[in-house]
C-alpha cells in the first residue's frame, strides 16, 4: 500500500527514524478535571487546566516522538507557550470529551467548531478520534462505524494521517465480570472492524482486562491475536493502569508486533495527584521523564516499525519529476 505524501510525512513526524511511536497523550479533559477535583485542586478553571497540561508536557515533549493534545486546553495553548518543540509531531483530538449515553450505548460526538481541516491548517501531523465501541451492540456499532468512515474520508481529502482510538465497553450494562471475560475477543473484533476503513494508526487497548488473568502466556497469545487482527500499525494506549503494569503490557505488545505506544496517565498521573509542591516538582523533573524514557527504550527494543507491517506494507513510490502537478492537495 503506497501512502500519500501527506500521510507518509505525518507518520514520519510522530515516530522515530526507525518507525517506532513514542507518543505522549495529554488530551484528557473530563478525566483530567475529575482527577484534579479528587486531588482537591480548586477552583478548576480554564487557566488551571491549561497550566496543568503545560506542567506535564513541557518536561516530557522533548523525549517524545509526538504529543497528543486537545484543542480546548492544549494544542494551540502549548504551542504559543513554547512547551511543544517544533521537531515533535503534534496529534490533535477531534472528538468532544465524554460520550452521549443512549440507553447504555456510548456514542462519540465531534467537538463543535472543530474539524479535520482546522487540525491540518494549524500544522498538526495527525488527527485522532476516540470512539467507544462494542461490536456486539449492533445499532451503536453501526453509528460509530459511520462516524469513522466520515472522518477517514476527510483525512484522505486533507492528506493527513488518521489515528483511531477504539475503546471497548460491556456488552451488557453493568456486567463487569462478563466484560473481563469477553474483553480479549472484543478488542480483537474491534481491530478487525476498523482495519479496512482508511485508518492509518490504531491506538489499541491491551487485550486483557487489568482485573483479568495476568499469566504471561495468556498475555502473549492475546496480543498475537490482536496483531493478526490489525491491518494498519498499532500502538498501545495505557488506559490509566499503573506504570509497572504498563511497562509489562508494552513489552508484551511490542514483542507481538505493536509499533510503540501512545500513553498518558501511566506516565504523569502523580503530577495531578501530588499536592505537596516540592514533591510534585521533584516528580515532574525526575520520575516522570524517566518513565517516558523507559517506555521509549522498551518500544525501541521490541517494537515493529510501522513501515514493516506484514499485512499492510507501507511505502511510498519514488516521486516522478512532475509529481507536484498531479498531487491533488486539499480536495476541499
Amino acid at each position: 500500500m503506497a501512502l500519500s505524501m501527506g500521510k507518509l510525512r505525518g507518520l514520519q513526524q510522530v515516530s522515530t527514524d526507525k518507525g517506532i511511536f513514542a507518543i505522549l497523550a495529554c488530551d484528557q479533559r473530563g478525566a483530567l478535571r475529575r482527577m484534579m477535583e479528587k486531588a482537591g485542586r480548586s477552583p478548576i478553571t480554564y487557566d488551571t487546566m491549561v497550566q496543568m497540561k503545560h506542567d506535564i508536557v513541557a518536561p516530557l515533549a522533548p523525549l517524545a516522538t509526538g504529543v497528543l493534545l486537545d484543542p480546548e486546553y492544549g494544542a494551540a495553548q502549548l504551542i504559543t507557550r513554547g512547551a511543544l518543540p517544533g521537531r515533535v509531531g503534534l496529534v490533535v483530538a477531534l472528538e468532544a470529551t465524554g460520550y452521549e449515553d443512549r440507553e447504555g450505548d456510548r456514542l462519540t460526538r465531534l467537538l463543535d467548531g472543530w474539524s479535520v481541516a482546522k487540525i491540518k491548517a494549524m500544522g498538526a501531523a495527525a488527527v485522532k478520534l476516540l470512539i467507544y465501541y462494542n461490536p456486539r451492540r449492533e445499532a451503536a456499532a453501526e453509528h460509530q462505524r459511520q462516524l469513522v468512515a466520515q472522518v477517514a474520508k476527510e483525512c484522505q481529502a486533507y492528506d493527513i494521517p488518521f489515528m483511531l482510538e477504539p475503546v471497548t465497553y460491556p456488552s451488557r450494562d453493568g456486567d463487569q465480570e462478563g466484560y473481563i471475560r469477553e474483553k480479549p475477543d472484543l478488542v480483537v473484533e474491534t481491530a478487525q472492524h476498523f482495519s479496512g476503513m482508511g485508518v492509518d494508526l490504531l491506538k489499541m487497548e491491551f487485550p486483557v482486562h487489568p482485573e483479568g488473568d495476568d499469566d504471561p502466556g495468556l498475555w502473549r497469545e492475546a496480543c498475537q491475536r490482536l496483531d493478526e487482527a490489525c491491518g494498519p500499525p498499532w500502538a498501545l494506549l495505557s488506559a490509566g493502569v499503573d506504570f509497572d503494569t504498563y511497562c509489562r503490557q508494552l513489552e508484551t505488545a511490542c514483542q507481538a508486533g505493536a509499533s510503540g505506544f501512545v500513553a498518558g496517565r501511566a506516565i504523569w498521573r502523580e503530577a495531578v495527584e501530588i499536592t505537596d509542591e516540592a514533591a510534585r516538582q521533584a516528580f515532574l523533573a525526575g520520575a516522570m521523564p524517566a518513565r517516558l524514557q523507559k517506555l521509549a527504550d522498551i518500544a525501541a527494543a521490541h517494537g515493529r516499525p510501522w513501515s514493516a507491517r506484514p499485512s499492510h506494507a507501507y511505502s511510498a513510490a519514488d516521486a516522478p519529476a512532475d509529481w507536484y502537478a498531479a498531487y491533488p492537495g486539499f480536495a476541499g
